[in-house]
């Protein structure tokens, strides 16, 4: 089993969620301050940025074949991790630690509209769509 901690799309009641369906969930956590959050469009992105801001999201237990599924979702190439869309780290959460999916074009120059200033998606998806 594996724990992962979600921030966009993979959160209860968006769009990708039923594949955790079969996953059980931890609870709902934030990160230490050291990411960024870019709105992507349909989904987010985190950068790692030590002057960053804490992320919320929830964390997960989930089966090699769910991870595998997510690896899937997310672009992860495990065999050649740093060409993926995304890929995963290790971060340590109030539930032990955990993986994350981190956004490899980072050396992309975001306008400050893009960012999610405060590290929350579903509070920005509901700004977003008045």
């Amino acid at each position: 089993m594996h724990k992962v901690f979600v921030y966009g799309s993979l959160l209860r009641g968006l769009g990708n969620h039923r594949l955790l369906s079969d996953s059980t969930f931890l609870g709902e956590a934030a990160t230490k301050p050291y990411f960024l959050m870019v709105d992507l469009g349909y989904f987010p992105g985190l950068i790692e940025d030590i002057d960053g801001v804490s992320i919320k999201g929830e964390v997960y237990e989930v089966s090699d074949e769910i991870l595998h599924r997510l690896d899937m979702l997310e672009g992860f190439r495990e065999h050649d991790p740093k060409n993926g869309l995304y890929n995963r780290k290790e971060i340590v959460t109030q539930f032990g630690t955990a993986l994350v999916y981190i956004y490899n074009h980072h050396n992309r120059v975001y306008t400050s509209d893009r960012l999610v200033k405060d590290g929350d998606w579903r509070s920005h998806l509901t700004t977003k769509v008045r």
